[in-house]
């Protein structure tokens, strides 16, 4: 009885170990169809672009500019070691194995291995920097009202504090 029971646990473990591992094998797959690291290497540019504008927003003459170069190839050295496909990969699998069960990677899986799944995956990006673009100038149009709300909240918990 002792041995049947051993053999039951057994058997549902590595059936367990096989779901787990035909789930890895189509996130891997999937992540691949996907062209992730062609994606990272879309996210470096967009980065790249915003560190450009950056240097306007912060004034930087053309007398400072080679300081801001140095600042400007550390910092982009800094993200791509930190952000690497490499180290992204393990921590993106992991985050679609535990939101999306192994019936719904296997149906995205399909979807992008079609015409249209490719042409989203290829146009994504620049809805995406389009997306972020439009998010920053919305809030920068609203910046003047939240500038007043955080001085009106300085005030206030400033007078408060004053009476306690």
């Amino acid at each position: 009885m002792k041995a049947l029971a051993l053999v039951f646990v057994a058997l549902i473990s590595f059936n367990a170990m096989a779901s787990e591992s035909s789930k890895q094998a189509q996130l891997d797959e999937l992540l691949r169809v996907m062209d992730m690291d062609k994606l990272m290497n879309s996210m470096y540019s967009q980065l790249e672009v915003m560190m450009n504008g950056m240097s306007k927003k912060m004034g930087v003459k053309p007398s400072e500019e080679a300081i801001y170069q140095k600042y400007h190839a550390k910092t982009t050295k800094i993200f791509k070691e930190s952000l690497s496909w490499e180290k992204m990969k393990p921590l993106v699998s992991k985050m679609y194995s535990d939101n999306f069960s192994e019936k719904e990677i296997s149906e995205m899986l399909t979807f992008y291995k079609t015409e249209t799944g490719q042409a989203i995956l290829q146009k994504m990006p620049v809805v995406m920097q389009q997306s972020m673009q439009m998010g920053q100038e919305l809030v920068q149009q609203a910046m003047p009202q939240i500038q007043a709300a955080a001085e009106e909240f300085a005030q206030e918990l400033n007078e408060f504090r004053e009476q306690q």
